[in-house]
């Protein structure tokens, strides 16, 4: 897959591009680096990931090679969590950009975001998502530290996104759960309910053997999960 950085942050820029190409991505970077011999040979791009601060500072010549790669490309918008940042966002009319209605209709055409700061294993999760063909905007992942669900597929990952977890539904549902409440604990009755539906005591047994067969297969992919009581955790 062809990708397209587009950062004016060099650190973010080396670092996400390292990140791409030890996962078999051809990168090419805007603004390209100083040693960068293929900046003048033919690049269409497949994926653009742009920075949330380059449409605002980046300079038109930039602005318009962007705009003509994502004719056919898809965009994954790294956005800050900063809220200045997001004030500046065009879509919010504050911006101070240029051209406000060119960087509207950048950010209008975004397929997915990722909130910064993340980790290697966060941006080649999505990366891996939009690459799927025909894949929507509506898709989505979930993440906790090295921890990628792909909920579409509803297969989940830990470090190396080419080998999924070997979870049955069930086990898969209740790890949802609990990446889902962010590092907070879940009752054995809540995920019972959540996994099972209502009136299900006689799978109490069956959810019994889910949790501990999970918690198995968690541990010997090196990731953890706490028991305190009834209640569940992740990490």
């Amino acid at each position: 897959m062809r990708i397209l950085l587009a950062t004016l942050n060099m650190a973010l820029r080396n670092a996400a591009r390292a990140t791409l190409e030890s996962a078999g991505y051809i990168v090419r970077t805007i603004p390209a680096n100083d040693d960068e011999s293929e900046e003048n040979e033919p690049f269409t791009a497949e994926l653009v990931i742009m920075d949330d601060t380059f449409p605002q500072h980046a300079d038109r010549h930039d602005l318009d090679l962007i705009v003509t790669q994502m004719m056919n490309a898809k965009l994954l918008y790294l956005r800050s969590t900063n809220l200045d940042t997001a004030n500046d966002d065009p879509r919010n009319g504050t911006t101070d950009s240029r051209d406000t209605a060119t960087d509207a209709g950048m950010l209008s055409q975004i397929d997915d975001e990722l909130r910064k700061p993340f980790s290697d294993s966060e941006l080649l999760a999505h990366v891996r998502m939009l690459s799927r063909t025909g894949v929507s905007s509506g898709s989505s992942i979930l993440t906790r530290g090295d921890l990628t669900l792909d909920v579409d597929a509803r297969r989940a990952f830990y470090g190396r996104l080419d080998r999924p977890l070997p979870l049955s539904p069930r086990e898969y549902a209740a790890l949802e759960m609990l990446v889902r409440v962010d590092g907070d604990y879940l009752s054995f009755e809540e995920l019972l309910e959540g996994v099972c539906g209502n009136g299900f005591f006689e799978q109490r047994d069956v959810m019994m053997t889910v949790m501990r067969s999970l918690e198995r297969k968690l541990h010997q992919a090196g990731l953890f999960m706490t028991q305190r009581g009834d209640r569940y955790r992740i990490g």
